[in-house]
């Protein structure tokens, strides 16, 4: 029999010493007609069956003439029957047609009627056996086998070193790193459940492998990229003895100076960008102050000899620090020596900046390209001939000095625009490891990074320079040559000393319709300030 024709369930609850159902018993057609299967056909088969059993016991008791005259009569009412049922039948036929009449079916003894089950059962049952197996066989979950297990203590193993990492570096505000250990907590307690259990189905276990895969890469990406953001800052970072307490809650400066070179940061050469950057984290306030190249200086480290600001890169950047703190009678914390590889790399490495100029024209260093007045995005090479550009200008090397601001301000604000590009500094700055050189130690860039997730503070950035006279006279460098110096004006420099010692003091600077800058609350009248 096949396991199409019968339920198995069906099979299991079938009754096999039940009495046959009246519905199915049936008869041959008689004389072409047929008497169906009905209740009624049943009843006179029964009272015909009866009475042939009673003739038959009463055979031995009863005489031959008397059995013949019942015979007889039992002959007559069968015949009246069948006719009586013929007509009821061609009535019915003429109505609707007649089904096919089965012939009753005969019953089995009970020998072969208790075999025939027990076959029937025991086909059932390994029909059942059958198909438990191939579904336990299907769905049965696998047992964490070597590969999963050693999957799992090879994902501890990462993130536990990617904690480590983290720790170690400390960027991250105390609220971020809690979250992240929370949620590699939670990730690890997940995977590792689905990596080492037994009683976890294929799939699941398939995808937590996948999963503990691309999160131990990532670890591992995550963590070479902290510990070179931790080696790049131990590398550029020299000792400084005159660092503030605490570079995220007190005021410093910091002297940035642009050699007039390309190559390696070690090759020295004139100091042609100089500026001064006075930073207040409390008051989100920065100050960023221009000198001329050809600023007429002194230099305490040469006996106060008299120079242009420019010469003294030839003799070091504490020769520069110190006349710039001779200049405005202030103390350099820190400062930050580049050249022009350092800010073409640094502007390429952001993806470019947005930059602002004054004038339209056509830059010496780059005469394919036109400035345009407005907003102007620059790469690096742009921006580098943008910010040395001085003969295009009426005003000579005041235009450059805004020129220069414009685009360190672009920079500053670039690369602190969003919690995005702070995260992603160790990828900016990757490219700058010979080209790069300051005096803040690597746990206070760390800090300092940490203070603009946590806070991520709107800076306040002001511009101002100090201005002079066209001179011309003997300088330390050239001897007895007479060389272009621009002459001091007091004015100016006192106005910058002020403008520093407001942010070191946390004042509030503000600037005016012309764009010059002053101190909130000081008397600002007459004093001459080229920022904006």
């Amino acid at each position: 029999m096949s396991q199409k024709d019968w339920d198995p369930d069906d099979l299991l609850d079938f009754d096999y010493g039940r009495p046959v159902n009246r519905n199915e018993v049936s008869s041959e057609p008689n004389n072409g007609s047929s008497r169906g299967s009905s209740q009624d056909f049943y009843e006179e088969l029964k009272q015909y069956e009866a009475l042939r059993n009673h003739d038959e016991e009463q055979a031995a008791t009863q005489p031959a003439s008397s059995r013949v005259k019942d015979r007889k009569a039992a002959i007559k009412a069968e015949k009246k029957a069948a006719k009586k049922e013929s007509r009821k039948s061609a009535f019915k036929s003429s109505a609707k047609p007649a089904k096919p009449v089965r012939k009753a079916k005969k019953s089995l003894p009970a020998d072969e009627t208790e075999a025939l089950r027990q076959a029937q059962q025991e086909a059932y049952e390994r029909y059942r056996s059958n198909y438990n197996k191939n579904t336990v066989k299907r769905n049965r979950p696998r047992k964490a086998g070597i590969f999963t297990k050693g999957l799992s203590l090879l994902y501890l193993a990462a993130v536990a070193v990617f904690a480590v990492v983290m720790t170690i570096i400390d960027v991250l505000p105390f609220g971020m790193l809690v979250a992240l250990y929370a949620v590699l907590a939670l990730l690890s307690l997940i995977i590792v459940i689905q990596l080492r259990k037994d009683n976890i189905r294929r799939w699941v276990r398939v995808i937590a492998s996948l999963t503990a895969v691309l999160l131990i890469a990532g670890y591992g990406v995550g963590s070479a990229y902290a510990m070179g953001t931790l080696s790049f800052l131990n590398f550029t970072s020299v000792k400084n003895e005159k660092k503030v307490a605490s570079i995220t809650k007190q005021p410093f400066n910091v002297c940035i100076t642009g050699m007039d070179v390309r190559g390696k940061i070690d090759t020295e050469g004139r100091s042609d960008v100089n500026m001064l950057v006075t930073v207040n984290p409390k008051t989100e306030q920065i100050l960023m102050t221009s000198i001329p190249r050809d600023y007429q200086i002194y230099m305490p480290d040469k006996d106060y000899a008299m120079d242009k600001l420019t010469h003294t890169g030839f003799y070091g950047i504490e020769t520069t620090i110190g006349a710039e703190e001779d200049l405005f009678d202030t103390q350099i914390n820190y400062y930050v020596k580049v050249n022009f590889s350092t800010v073409k790399r640094f502007i390429d490495a952001i993806g470019g900046v947005d930059v602002y100029s004054e004038y339209t024209f056509t830059p010496v260093k780059m005469k394919s390209w036109t400035v345009q007045e407005g907003m102007n995005h620059m790469n690096g090479k742009q921006a580098l001939a943008f910010a040395r550009e001085r003969k295009a200008f009426p005003t000579g090397d005041n235009q450059r000095i805004k020129n220069q601001q414009a685009v360190f301000e672009a920079m500053i604000k670039k690369a602190t625009s969003s919690k995005t590009m702070v995260l992603s500094y160790n990828k900016i700055i990757s490219n700058l490891r010979d080209y790069f050189k300051m005096s803040i130690s690597s746990a206070e860039m760390r800090a300092f990074i940490k203070l603009q997730l946590a806070k991520n503070p709107s800076w306040k950035i002001y511009k101002n320079s100090v201005t002079g006279g066209d001179g011309s006279m003997p300088t330390y460098s050239t001897g007895s040559a007479y060389a272009y110096v621009m002459t001091q004006d007091q004015a100016s420099i006192d106005n910058a000393k002020a403008l520093i010692n407001g942010v070191l003091n946390g004042d509030k600077l503000d600037k005016d319709d012309d764009g010059k800058v002053f101190v909130v609350g000081a008397e600002s009248g007459g004093e001459e300030s080229s920022g904006e």
